[in-house]
């Protein structure tokens, strides 16, 4: 049977036309799917019986198993563990809420694990277990709306795996996110993050420019940058050898012009490593090139050894001091002397592992 929730509206348009039902009957399954949250085809609104057990017989809608909502004691945040089934293997990832001054924003994941390799992640750490189809990736945003009752403001994809390897899910899920039938998520709400892939970035801003992908157009990417030095950054995410930072400025440079839209560049700040006055130089540099903002991330403990150079960090610091740095703050001030636009961002979700960088679940269970 295949899978219902995989369909934005135009492929099920295509398919319900061409078992010989009216067009119209396709917006009427789509936004009892996607707005209204329905669980069963038998709850689906608005369409006669024959066609609800037709349907019961061409497709099926999957479960997202919720596992467990693990709630933050210092922030107004919430993260949730998901189960799904694949190839008779139970497999756990995670997804998180951060409420905080009015804005809603749920961290969405797209793979299970990941294969880029990062030092500074839990996730990377899991190994790559596998990529998430569009409908496991769009019932995270449901499941936590049903067990929540919060609409969300803004959605992220900086939860699980690196969004750009698992390219066509992402693009099929931004789709039926923003769709007026459906969520309606504005896409302007909507952030990818991605390491960086060479041609990917490129792709991206032609593929959300085209007039059939008119609703994600405002989609906004950033760059996980962490630092400006290619040593460094190879020594850390080891994509890096063959994504070199000099491509990578070029074509999010290309981004901006396709699309109109600011980058942000992510930087998690590792004292004494990516913060000196050379880095401030680049970093100056680099925002001139196209309008653009540098979210600074307080590095977050993981519970997993690093490697060469980041072995200097302690897991075990106190959590309450990671935004009392006073070298953090100077570096801060001095990208603000230079005219970067910089923003430190909150460590929401630090104390129950829901962090930037901290998400993993050690093991799948069969």
């Amino acid at each position: 049977m295949k899978n219902i929730l995989n369909f934005d509206l135009a492929a099920l348009e295509k398919e319900i036309t061409e078992s010989g039902e009216p067009k119209y009957r396709a917006k009427q399954i789509f936004t009892s799917l996607h707005k209204n949250n329905v669980k069963n085809i038998n709850e689906i609104k608005g369409i006669p019986k024959y066609l609800k057990n037709k349907l019961e017989d061409l497709y099926e809608i999957p479960e997202l198993k919720l596992l467990e909502v693990r709630n933050s004691e210092q922030f107004n945040t919430k993260k949730f563990l998901f189960e799904i089934n694949d190839e008779n293997k139970n497999h756990i990832f995670e997804s998180v809420l951060i409420s905080e001054k009015g804005r809603h924003t749920i961290c969405i994941s797209t793979q299970i694990g990941c294969n880029v390799g990062c030092e500074f992640c839990a996730t990377a750490k899991m190994g790559f277990l596998k990529n998430l189809d569009t409908s496991e990736i769009i019932m995270q945003v449901y499941e936590i709306i049903r067990n929540t009752g919060i609409i969300p403001t803004n959605l992220v994809f900086m939860g699980m795996g690196e969004p750009f390897l698992n390219y066509n899910n992402l693009l099929n899920s931004l789709r039926i996110l923003t769709d007026p039938e459906g969520l309606s998520i504005p896409s302007k709400k909507i952030t990818v993050s991605t390491v960086g892939f060479k041609e990917k970035i490129k792709k991206f801003a032609d593929d959300i420019s085209l007039e059939e992908n008119r609703n994600i157009r405002k989609v906004k990417l950033a760059l996980s940058l962490h630092t400006t030095d290619n040593g460094l950054r190879e020594s850390i995410i080891p994509t890096s050898a063959k994504n070199r930072l000099s491509d990578l400025y070029e074509e999010l440079s290309y981004f901006y012009r396709a699309t109109g839209s600011k980058i942000t560049y992510e930087y998690i700040y590792f004292q004494g490593l990516n913060d000196t006055d050379n880095d401030i130089k680049r970093l100056t540099k680099l925002l001139r090139m196209v309008p653009s903002n540098l979210n600074i991330i307080p590095f977050h403990p993981i519970d997993f050894k690093l490697k060469a150079p980041l072995d200097i960090f302690d897991k075990d610091k106190d959590l309450n001091n990671l935004l009392l740095n006073k070298n953090l703050f100077d570096f801060i001030e001095k990208l603000k002397l230079n005219k970067v636009t910089v923003n430190l961002r909150s460590s929401s979700g630090v104390d129950i592992n829901a962090a930037c960088g901290q998400l993993a679940v050690i093991k799948s269970q069969s």
